[in-house]
């Protein structure tokens, strides 16, 4: 007879969920290195540092994506010592499930964001894998945001 109680199941993180674990780990170990001070600045440029490295699509595109977000959601936020916040976090972890075609969390993007999405892809799309550029093309269309 099984004891499934005594059973542990294994169920992998998804890149999303492993990115999200990354960065709210960055800034707990940002607090612990600071003497319980949270530097903000110093949080999100790791942050910023993290997102590059996650993402698969070209570098001119992931940075396009991240420096929006910073600028839109953290380096003007009336509450900057404590960004990013997790609303934030959720944003930016949309665009990174966008930018790498993982369907998870999208909707929070909105039209601002999907059309700073296609600025990006469109400054990009004549050295994108054709492959990319259709997914990625796709995923603003299904989203009305062409």
């Amino acid at each position: 007879m099984t004891n499934w109680g005594s059973m542990l199941y294994y169920c992998p993180m998804t890149v999303i969920e492993k990115f999200r674990s990354d960065v709210e780990r960055s800034i707990k170990h940002n607090r612990a290195e600071n003497n319980g001070r949270y530097d903000a600045a110093k949080a999100c440029d790791y942050i910023q540092n993290l997102f590059l490295r996650n993402c698969i699509v070209s570098e001119g595109i992931a940075r396009s994506v991240i420096f929006y977000w910073r600028d839109t959601y953290i380096d003007h936020s009336e509450d900057f010592s404590n960004e990013p916040k997790s609303e934030n976090i959720d944003r930016l972890c949309a665009f990174l499930s966008f930018l790498n075609d993982a369907d998870e969390g999208e909707e929070i993007l909105n039209d601002d964001d999907l059309q700073e999405l296609n600025d990006a892809i469109n400054d990009e799309a004549e050295t994108m894998p054709l492959e990319q550029l259709q997914v990625l093309m796709g995923k603003l269309v299904d989203r009305g945001a062409l």
